[in-house]
């Protein structure tokens, strides 16, 4: 019994070892693609990895495509290529969750519609609120409404919730083969979910690290909760007001 102890030990240390080293190199991608302003890498590496997960799955349905279809749709009038590859990558994670007891869904049907959208207005609306209070330290109200606004806080909501938390959510179940999760495990999961999206808000002139561990906090960890704890779509939902509050009340 304790040689065996002994042996799922080390599986899970390598295990936990395999997720520092999947973070670790997301921040080294990050560096390297704001270092040399090349952010195509970053879709490069997600529309390669979601492609293989697709063929090597081949798990499929239509009704996958469709989804991840009008995802990239909505997204595409505001940035086609981040469209595009937000297709890519829904269906890529989608073929990863199929064959895992850790998954995250896009809409749980337990959920009362009506439940849900207070849930992403009064959520969301705390959120923007802090958003916006913390913009008011640097600059100034300029309210106004455009199409583009809405547009642009659709794109935000879905490409980014999809692409760098619920696809980076994949790769972690995919690189420690669905095995059961500890808590640590967890918490680094939740990492790699949260800090390269935060990063990619920043280049290497303009990095601070007080200000991402804030947007970490306020902002990266409650969408990874609710993804993991909720569905797919309360994350996008309040991160589309999130966006939104702030582009119609400061224009940027």
């Amino acid at each position: 019994m304790m040689i065996r102890n002994k042996k799922e030990n080390n599986l899970s240390d390598y295990t936990s070892l395999k997720l520092i080293f999947l973070l670790f190199g997301s921040i080294m991608l990050w560096y390297f693609t704001a270092k040399n302003q090349a952010n195509i890498l970053w879709f490069i590496v997600i529309g390669v990895l979601s492609v293989l997960y697709i063929v090597k799955n081949k798990n499929i349905e239509k009704t996958d495509i469709l989804i991840g279809v009008i995802l990239g749709l909505i997204s595409m009038p505001s940035n086609f290529i981040m469209g595009l590859f937000t297709v890519i990558a829904y269906i890529g994670a989608v073929s990863v969750f199929k064959c895992s007891e850790n998954k995250i869904i896009l809409y749980k049907r337990s959920n009362n519609v009506f439940v849900s959208l207070m849930f992403i207005l009064v959520v969301g609306g705390v959120m923007g609120a802090i958003n916006l209070l913390l913009y008011l330290t640097s600059g100034s109200i300029n309210f106004s409404i455009k199409p583009q606004w809405f547009l642009d806080a659709f794109r935000a909501g879905i490409t980014e919730e999809v692409m760098f938390r619920f696809f980076f959510f994949a790769v972690c179940i995919r690189v420690i083969k669905d095995k059961k999760l500890s808590n640590f495990q967890n918490c680094i999961c939740y990492l790699i979910m949260v800090i390269p999206h935060v990063l990619i808000h920043f280049n290497t002139n303009t990095f601070n690290i007080t200000t991402m561990v804030i947007l970490s906090l306020l902002f990266g960890l409650p969408f990874a909760i609710m993804q993991r704890k909720r569905d797919l779509s309360s994350a996008i939902g309040c991160h589309m007001l999130v966006d939104l509050i702030r582009f119609c009340l400061t224009g940027a």
